[in-house]
């Protein structure tokens, strides 16, 4: 089938999860996208969410859990931003198998800290590569506007002061404007991946901002460096970030 990108977001952000990104059970999915290339840089995008079947969710073109299973079975690569230590363990506790996806991840974080022996952000990485990023501050806020989406869905308040049809077709008219975003939010995440999985074939380099030098480095990856045997022959590194990395993940 060849290539798919995948990016997923969270109930609840690592800052509000004792272990942060060490208790990777306790994140929750919201929301898990999937694009396939179809030619250039275009993608075409399906849509998870194990929300999907609530009362009064918004009727968006979701796929089901089966059909996303499948997907990604029948892919040859699965490209993502950290998928390999975050995106398939939080796809996991949510009841996908996974095993087969790890075998064919290529997963640009985990090159990047291979590399270099340092996490970067794919906000960091946009930026650096092609001037613009993100459509959301953070990933923090992805958690906060899915959440408030979901408030809204309980509609009315029961304040015998605002009318019951009203008060409703307001609430989830709001719910479904904030899903939306975190929607865009996601699939913004898979085309910057995207993008970058192009420019590191076509290049084989990568630029970023280190926040302790205050200045632009340039990653060269055509061939192995000194940290990359380094981190390959040694064990599996965890996950520790620096906040501003955390939320701009």
């Amino acid at each position: 089938m060849g290539t798919v990108i995948i990016d997923t977001e969270t109930y609840r952000a690592a800052v509000e999860i004792e272990g942060g990104f060490q208790n990777l059970s306790q994140f929750g999915l919201s929301l898990l996208v999937v694009g396939v290339p179809t030619g250039g840089e275009r993608l075409d995008y399906s849509v998870y969410s194990p929300y999907a079947q609530l009362p009064h969710f918004p009727s968006f073109d979701f796929v089901d859990r089966p059909q996303i299973q499948t997907l990604l079975d029948q892919a040859d690569e699965i490209v993502s931003f950290t998928g390999e230590r975050f995106d398939f363990e939080v796809l996991s506790q949510t009841g996908f198998e996974v095993a087969d996806w790890r075998v064919k991840s290529n997963d640009i974080l985990s090159r990047f800290y291979r590399r270099t022996g340092r996490w970067v952000s794919l906000q960091n990485l946009a930026y650096q590569q092609f001037g613009y990023g993100k459509t959301l501050c953070d990933g923090q806020q992805a958690v906060e506007l899915w959440r408030a989406g979901l408030e809204l869905l309980r509609g009315w308040s029961g304040n015998p002061q605002l009318a019951r049809a009203s008060s409703n077709s307001f609430c989830y008219q709001t719910a479904a404007y904030l899903f939306q975003k975190v929607i865009d939010y996601a699939r913004r995440d898979v085309d910057l991946t995207f993008k970058l999985h192009r420019y590191l074939q076509q290049y084989q380099c990568l630029a970023y901002f280190d926040t302790q030098l205050k200045q632009k480095q340039v990653i060269d990856f055509r061939s192995p460096s000194p940290t990359e045997h380094q981190t390959l022959t040694a064990r599996k590194p965890t996950i520790k970030m620096r906040a501003e990395d955390a939320v701009n993940w």
